[in-house]
């Protein structure tokens, strides 16, 4: 597309044929806490008896995607829960920001890609009032 009008945003610029690309791009997923499968187990290693007779570990599954934590660093079930909570939103947060990441690459990607000249759609003013081709 091609916009012909001197840039409000850059008023003193010589420049008035400014070319935009447009391109769809994919919206951010968001992760809900409600898609979290909890399962109860036993902990491995040191306790005793305590160990052997609870079931105070949690295997935390994040069912959209997948991911998976087991935390089994307290004695009680809830504490660990908590936790597993914790750490499967801290897994979460950082895969939605490196797929966040892929996108703003892929964004400054079609920004360099952007054909100047031979414009498909042209526009006039800052009201973007389409001229007929």
């Amino acid at each position: 597309m091609q916009w012909i009008c001197a840039s409000p945003w850059r008023p003193r610029h010589p420049r008035k044929n400014w070319f935009i690309g447009v391109a769809r791009c994919e919206a951010p997923s968001t992760t809900l806490a409600d898609e979290i499968r909890f399962e109860a187990t036993r902990s491995s290693g040191p306790g005793g008896q305590h160990v052997n007779k609870t079931e105070s570990a949690i295997r935390a599954t994040h069912v959209a995607t997948g991911i998976s934590v087991k935390v089994q660093t307290e004695r009680s079930q809830h504490a660990n829960k908590r936790l597993a909570m914790l750490l499967l939103a801290h897994k979460l947060a950082c895969r939605d920001e490196e797929m966040n990441a892929a996108q703003r690459g892929l964004r400054r990607q079609l920004h360099r890609q952007v054909e100047r000249g031979n414009p498909r759609r042209v526009f006039r003013g800052e009201g973007f009032v389409p001229l007929s081709s």
